[in-house]
């Protein structure tokens, strides 16, 4: 049993050794057609033997002809960071130290998690070094270990292939995707307005001078420098931008509703996306921000810090949490970030809107954090249920399931509104707009000087 269990690992790229080629096993049919056409007709003992001992020269020859382990060098090259949903390329540096020209076909130890196709034969010239690359598709955050890369060289008949297994380990690790945050520091206000979102002006005379600017029609009168205008003999206007250094805490909910599945991911993935562009935005403006990851215990904490060099330490931090099958403890989290944050802040809470708004008794907490912070909860809405109100009415069953879902959307409303009346608002986006809808309530509120 032991001894097929090698040989069946062999056949799937799992182990060393020598195994036959698709060229060989076709040889070996074609042998065996010939001899049992022959069979109808008289031949000698001696031709059969004859044939069968040049086709085991053959064979051996062919063996011998398989390089070895010790004429090639292998290196790997891959990033020791990837960010989920894009594409990486890995590098594979084969050295060639003998004579011969050889074919290879790779196979690396790369997690199931990673989407992949890698390269067909490639070929590998003698006393020379070669490249091949092929790409990769992180879908999973987390730690991984690459280390076994498989080769087979196969020999100049094409009867034969060695495999031969390098140990090469790497550590990989997934990070959230950040073309979001990467967007957003390209452009603040292009990508708000890409997403749909009306960017308000803030009200006159709020937030720190920012410049001296030519005045343009659609500006506030009230805000034109005179001073500068009657120097320069041109209207003139002040720009103000929202006042820096402000608190920010982002709380991400790692419980059992945050595995609800998505189209790309779960909702999860897209919190701690989302939690990610926010920070990067509150940062980019010099705001401090602190991250902490819970589910039933505190998964996660990062202290507040400023700057975008803080952002690298966010991600350090958090870019491993996974969802737990437990029920989330929002009274714990709420109590550590109050004990981290003593100043005044803005508290951003990521979770299922519904799962928290339907406890009366976290009510409680809410008021008493309002006193001193300003809370928003964000979440994602249920597509399922949007789905269910803009279908069409076709049949009984159906029109039961929209009166049904139109129904439990009104109640959720009327629960969020409930919320809101105790100051305590909360938002729900979709999946994609999940970062785009929290930095836009952010900005929102620096520019109306809530914070």
């Amino acid at each position: 049993m032991k001894r097929f269990k090698s040989l069946w690992d062999r056949l799937l790229f799992r182990d060393k050794g020598i195994i036959p080629t698709k060229k060989l096993l076709l040889l070996y049919c074609l042998f065996l057609l010939a001899m049992l056409v022959l069979s109808f007709w008289q031949f000698s003992w001696l031709f059969l033997s004859i044939a069968t001992i040049l086709m085991i020269a053959l064979l051996t020859t062919d063996i011998f002809l398989l390089p070895k382990r010790s004429e090639f060098s292998v290196e790997r090259n891959i990033d020791e960071e990837m960010e989920r949903y894009q594409k990486q390329t890995v590098s594979i540096h084969i050295h060639n130290r003998t004579t011969d020209d050889y074919f290879v076909r790779i196979k690396d130890g790369i997690p199931t998690s990673f989407q992949t196709i890698f390269p067909l034969g490639q070929k590998i010239p003698a006393e020379q070094k070669t490249r091949i690359t092929y790409e990769v598709f992180p879908q999973i955050r987390g730690d991984y270990l690459i280390d076994k890369l498989y080769l087979r060289f196969k020999t100049k008949f094409g009867l034969w292939e060695r495999q031969i297994t390098f140990y090469l380990p790497n550590q990989v690790k997934v990070i959230p995707n950040l073309s979001e945050a990467k967007r957003y520091l390209a452009s603040a206000q292009n990508y708000l307005l890409h997403e749909g979102i009306k960017i308000r002006k803030m009200r006159s005379g709020v937030g720190e001078f920012s410049k001296v600017r030519s005045y343009v029609v659609g500006d506030d009168p009230r805000k034109i420098n005179w001073r500068q205008s009657a120097k320069l003999q041109d209207m003139m206007t002040n720009e103000y931008e929202p006042e820096h250094g402000k608190y920010v805490t982002i709380l991400i909910d790692c419980g059992r509703m945050m595995g609800v599945e998505l189209e790309e991911g779960n909702r999860l993935e897209k919190s701690v996306e989302a939690a990610i562009t926010l920070a990067t935005a509150a940062l980019h403006n010099g705001d401090h921000v602190s991250v902490i990851a819970f589910s039933k215990d505190i998964k996660a904490v990062v202290p507040a810090g400023r700057g975008l060099e803080h952002l690298n330490t966010i991600l350090q931090t958090i870019y491993s949490v996974e969802v737990d099958a437990q029920e989330s403890n929002y009274a714990l989290a709420l109590q550590h970030a109050q004990s981290i944050q003593r100043k005044r802040s803005m508290i951003l809470l990521f979770s299922d809107v519904q799962t928290f708004a339907n406890e009366d008794y976290h009510l409680f907490y809410m008021k008493k954090l309002r006193k001193k912070h300003l809370f928003v909860m964000v979440g994602i809405e249920d597509q399922l249920l949007h789905d269910k109100i803009k279908s069409k009415p076709t049949s009984a069953l159906i029109t039961m399931e929209k009166s049904i879902a139109q129904k439990q959307y009104l109640y959720q409303k009327q629960v969020m509104r409930k919320w809101e009346k105790h100051g305590l608002p909360m938002l729900e986006a979709p999946a994609d707009r999940l970062a785009a809808t929290s930095v836009s309530h952010y900005i929102e509120t620096l520019n109306r000087g809530l914070l």
